[in-house]
């Protein structure tokens, strides 16, 4: 637990803490930044007194979820965090987003059964992150209408319009025992092109969202609140200001040690394991010329028993999931892995799987995939028997497949989007079929592809050649951009399959599958990547 003292919302606050969990040992670590310098403590508590009487308050966040039954912790163990704290005092439950996607359930009904479990833990209000915005504009907005408390996004408009997608608020005052606490989400303008959003304008700027906290202030916010789920410059200075009083965060995919190189101000509380919810106590004193303090814990949810009426509402959904899904599709004959590292920096063996399939459905000369469409986060064994359930887990963006014609200059333009941020483990990596190339990671991005051959002859700039890939990445999704301007080619079925449906259908032609043709992408400097397909 972490006590911090804050003068009462008008000045600084004095520390700030990322909240972070080793993976290894589960020793949990608090890091501190005094005034910028970094302290690393297991275990830290400050405080200052209060005098008189005081008004007492907690905040509960939690982020992305969105996974119902994860084994790590899970929404009925949120629940009895809440049930546990709504009892004891004031409690304002903030849910980061983050959740709607992907998993196995979102990929069929796009995020509405993560809609009706919050919808039973009543938090009273939910961010925006980029996660929301998987099954685009329209479904977000339809998500937002089917909930029981409202959306934020505070940074973003549909240009068509020039307000706030349909359903969603910009800010939010929320009271509580006479305490008001304003809401504000600010969005990273990535997410336009990781989902090839056209729909969507980001305010990427500081102007804005400094202007909303002042106009939360003089509504009589005590508390402003500000979720974000990625990193953005503005938002230490805001702290700093007392612009806002508190940052949510979180990411467990973050690298804790990257904060010793890094000044966050005080005030930002950022969590970095997945399943975990912040708790805020808040004491605010009746005099305001007198300090507040706040106490700031972290809840690894797997430690908390589940709340049996949730427990029966996210089984409901599992069963159902499961009954559907339980069709054997094949057998490994080579071992797997699809965790988030081995799909985005290095060859990979479903990634490779995946490609030819594609290829072979369609005919084409080659294929590509992105390696952020593969999300099972799995480590499978020889001899392990795939389900329709895994593959819909593997792939769970419901995207369909697409076939263009491209020229020898337009593909090398795409492979070198592909593997222009393998540093920052991107979602961007490619996978591929009938094709060879190298990768000089010491090469600036966009001069990193060298010796690419398209089924052994080497890639010549004018020629066109048949690609099948998603019509995300045809759409420009993940920096592809040189595929917006290919032709794209009929497909030879009347409707537009699944790339999961061409997967299954092909894996099934071959009940025992044999490992994948290596080789595809080589690295002629390893700076860390490499081979990750076991």
């Amino acid at each position: 637990m972490l006590l911090v003292s804050i003068p009462y919302f008008k000045e600084s606050v004095i520390f700030s803490a990322i909240l972070a969990v080793n993976r290894i040992t589960g020793t949990t670590a608090v890091m501190l930044f005094i005034r910028g310098l970094p302290l690393l403590l297991l275990l830290a508590v400050f405080s200052t007194s209060i005098h008189g009487s005081t008004r007492n308050l907690t905040l509960i966040y939690a982020a992305e979820m969105p996974l119902i039954d994860d084994p790590g912790g899970n929404y009925a163990q949120l629940a009895t965090l809440l049930t546990q704290s709504r009892e004891q005092q004031p409690t304002i439950f903030l849910f980061g987003g983050a959740s709607l996607a992907p998993s196995l359930l979102s990929s069929l009904d796009r995020g509405a059964h993560i809609i009706d479990v919050l919808n039973s833990l009543e938090p009273d209000a939910m961010a925006v992150a980029k996660r929301e915005f998987s099954f685009f504009e329209d479904e977000l907005s339809l998500r937002s209408y089917e909930a029981a408390f409202p959306f934020i996004l505070s940074n973003a408009v549909d240009p068509v319009t020039q307000n706030n997608i349909d359903g969603l608020k910009d800010h939010l005052i929320i009271e509580k025992n006479n305490v008001k606490v304003g809401v504000l989400v600010a969005i990273h303008e990535a997410v336009l092109d990781d989902f090839r959003l056209t729909r969507l304008q980001v305010d990427s700027s500081a102007d804005l969202l400094y202007k909303r906290a002042e106009q939360l202030r003089n509504a009589g916010a005590d508390i402003v609140v500000l979720m974000v789920s990625s990193e953005h410059p503005f938002v230490n200075q805001m702290l700093n200001d007392s612009a806002i009083d508190i940052v949510f965060r979180t990411d467990p995919h973050f690298d804790p040690s990257v904060a010793l190189s890094t000044q966050y101000a005080p005030g930002y509380v950022f969590i970095t394991q997945q399943s975990t919810a912040a708790v805020v106590s808040f004491k605010l004193p009746a005099d305001t010329t007198e300090s507040a303090s706040f106490t700031v814990s972290q809840v690894p949810l797997k430690t908390l028993p589940e709340a049996p009426a949730i427990a029966e509402q996210v089984n409901t959904y599992t069963q159902r999931i499961s009954a559907l899904l339980n069709e054997k599709v094949a057998v490994l004959n080579t071992p797997m892995n699809t965790e988030r590292y081995a799909v985005r920096t290095a060859e990979n063996v479903f990634g490779s799987l995946v490609t030819d399939a594609l290829r072979t459905a369609s005919h084409s000369d080659i294929a590509i995939i992105n390696g952020g469409t593969i999300r099972g986060e799995r480590r499978y064994q020889a001899g392990h028997t795939l389900t329709r359930e895994d593959i819909a887990a593997e792939l769970p963006f419901r995207s369909h497949i697409k076939v263009l014609k491209v020229t020898g200059k337009q593909l090398i333009a795409a492979l070198e989007n592909g593997v222009s941020e393998i540093e920052r483990v991107s979602g961007r990596f490619p996978h591929v079929s009938g094709m060879r190339f190298e990768v000089e990671l010491t090469a600036p991005p966009g001069q990193r592809v060298k010796h690419v051959l398209v089924n052994g002859e080497p890639v010549e700039q004018t020629q066109v050649y048949t690609l099948a890939t998603s019509d995300f990445t045809a759409g420009g999704g993940d920096g592809y951009e040189s595929l917006k301007e290919a032709e794209e080619m009929l497909f030879s079925q009347q409707v537009t399959p699944l790339i999961a449906d061409i997967v299954i259908s092909v894996f099934k032609r071959q009940p025992l599958l044999e490992p994948p043709s290596t080789g595809r992408i080589v690295f002629s400097s390893n700076n860390g990547a490499g081979s990750n397909n076991e």
